[in-house]
């Protein structure tokens, strides 16, 4: 998992919640709707750009997101 999107689950769930490659919205406890929400809303404040609701209902989950970041990092 890259060092950003590393950054954006710490600062989302805090430093004490374990977050690897293999974390979604399934099998880790505190990442519910609100705070994907609140995930969705960090990318777009990354990249000052709005994500579509098919980016919102996909990214569901750190692979996904981490993808997600480097292939965008260069576009923006």
């Amino acid at each position: 998992m890259d060092i950003g999107t590393k950054k954006l689950f710490q600062k989302i769930f805090g430093k004490k919640m374990t977050i690897n490659i293999n974390s979604n919205m399934d099998n880790t406890y505190d990442w519910d709707s609100l705070m994907h929400i609140r995930i969705m809303s960090e990318i777009e404040k990354k990249f000052k750009k709005k994500l579509n609701i098919n980016q919102v209902l996909e990214l569901t989950s750190t692979k996904k997101i981490d993808n997600f970041l480097r292939k965008n990092e260069k576009k923006f």
